[in-house]
């Protein structure tokens, strides 16, 4: 059986095709369709996944992990007793809990799976992802991007030409695509959006603003209290939810601490247009980001027919807002659950794969601009961003010093956006060794990326005359390849 797995920030979820050819969300054990991504290790053997180790979060903190997948990719660990783990290994822990739920439901193995990624995952993340679900014992048939799950959800694979724009907020991150629909193929232009802006950032400006307020009226600081900043963040979460339909809502917690006088009540009335204020550089940085997007296509506001709309931030009558202002009355498609969308339209792609679903073209691109460092420690181009994958490109280098034996070939990606050589990130570095002994210049290496159809870079280097090559596909590499600029006299690499 092959499922679609949405792996979320803040929750995950599981999606299959039914017998009627149809997407349908697994619900977990306790019934519910969405399952938190949160690991709490309540002792060294025994580890508990989604909703009752979310409720450690605050109280607990020491001993729960939320929130990893902003940190995939990354070298960032977390201490627990003394042992690390990292980012791949807690989001294996997720995808182990959501692999065993939907056997215990579908009553077969769930051997394979479609994974979703958001559109600006870049190459380390990518990697990360794949190794979590090796460790979990899945065996990931294809990283999908959400936007694109998004659209295939939807349906947007058929019908008439129109451009389609989809933004996907969700807990942690916001993806933003903008692809060209025409009839049985679906082709994405340009991709954008950060990994680090979610729903949990609208979250954190209402659990400040509730805390402060607290402190001005009462004198008391909650800050240090960890059951009432339990206590608080539950409530400011349901009032960002209650704010999606409603002017204002109250926070009431009664008890929530004791004062000098006796117990003390938390009770705050929140109006929409302040919860508003409160995120006006977030709707900025969204509203932001959504024109760089366009720039990078090199098209206008005025280029997009359909608008779709994916994750629950995107509830959010602030976020629409957002949209509007930039989109004026163009459609907007939000009548498929937000939460939802992206994990049916992984499970959609699960059923092509499986032949359960007929088949559709889909086409994604490159989120950055990839390249090697050369021997000034300038950035050198090979695969542009908005690239269509999978591709293979290559690039003719020499060296520059006389009778060099080795080259280091240092893989970079940057956003195109960002011109400086401090914006490109390190992917790792690796050796051609028994190049042609010659004076500088004279040598000719042939440096090739070839980026598969999950979004994977791996990269290759060849010397044309003595037929030396070798290559590496970049994992964990790249937490050890330093940064742009450094040791450049071992890259000692240029292009012809």
């Amino acid at each position: 059986m092959i499922v679609g797995i949405d792996l979320g920030t803040t929750n995950s979820l599981v999606a299959y095709i039914n017998r009627e050819g149809k997407p349908e969300i697994i619900v977990n054990e306790r019934g519910s369709r969405l399952t938190p991504s949160a690991v709490y290790f309540k002792t060294d053997q025994e580890v508990l996944v989604g909703e009752l180790a979310r409720s450690q979060m605050v109280l607990k903190a020491d001993r729960t992990v939320c929130y990893i997948k902003r940190h995939m990719g990354s070298d960032y660990r977390v201490n627990i007793s003394g042992r690390e783990y990292t980012p791949i290994e807690i989001s294996a822990l997720v995808l182990r809990k959501l692999r065993q739920y939907a056997e215990k439901y579908l009553g077969q193995p769930v051997e394979a799976a479609v994974v979703t990624v958001p559109a600006y995952f870049n190459d380390n993340q990518r990697q990360a992802t794949l190794q979590a679900g090796r460790l979990a014992g899945l065996k990931i048939l294809k990283l999908l991007n959400e936007p694109t799950a998004a659209a295939l959800a939807y349906g947007l694979q058929s019908g008439e030409k129109e451009h389609v724009l989809v933004l996907d907020i969700g807990g942690g991150t916001f993806d933003i695509t903008l692809m060209e629909n025409d009839g049985g193929t679906c082709r994405v232009v340009a991709v954008g959006g950060c990994t680090t802006l979610g729903g949990i950032d609208f979250d954190n400006r209402l659990i400040r603003h509730i805390l402060e307020t607290f402190k001005q009226t009462h004198g008391i600081d909650l800050a240090a209290d960890k059951v009432a900043c339990q206590q608080v963040q539950i409530h400011a979460e349901r009032a960002k939810v209650d704010l999606s339909t409603v002017n204002e809502c109250s926070v009431l917690i009664p008890y929530i601490t004791m004062g000098t006088e006796g117990p003390v009540h938390l009770n705050q009335t929140i109006r929409r247009e302040e919860f508003e204020h409160l995120a006006d550089d977030l709707w900025n940085e969204i509203s932001s980001l959504i024109l760089q997007t366009l720039q990078k296509a090199e098209v206008g506001p005025d280029w997009v027919d359909v608008i779709v709309m994916a994750g629950g931030a995107s509830r959010m009558p602030g976020f629409e807002r957002v949209v509007r202002e930039l989109f004026g009355q163009v459609e907007i498609k939000s009548d498929i659950n937000p939460d939802e969308v992206v994990a049916l339209g992984a499970a959609i792609e699960a059923g092509i794969l499986a032949g359960q679903v007929e088949h559709i073209e889909l086409y994604d691109v490159t989120s950055h601009t990839l390249g090697i460092e050369d021997d000034m420690g300038e950035f050198v181009p090979i695969i542009p961003a908005n690239t269509l994958y999978p591709v293979t490109r290559s690039r003719l280098f020499t060296t520059v010093e006389d009778d060099q034996e080795e080259v280091i070939i240092h893989i970079l990606q940057r956003d195109e956006l960002q011109s400086e050589a401090s914006a490109a990130v390190s992917l790792g570095k690796f050796h051609l060794a028994g190049i042609q002994q010659a004076p500088a210049g004279v040598p000719c290496i042939e440096v090739t990326f070839t980026i598969d159809r999950n979004g994977v870079l791996e990269v290759a280097a060849r010397d044309t005359e003595t037929g030396t090559e070798n290559q590496v596909q970049i994992t964990d590499v790249a937490f050890s390849g330093g940064h742009p600029g450094e040791n450049r006299r071992g890259t000692s690499l240029t292009v012809i």
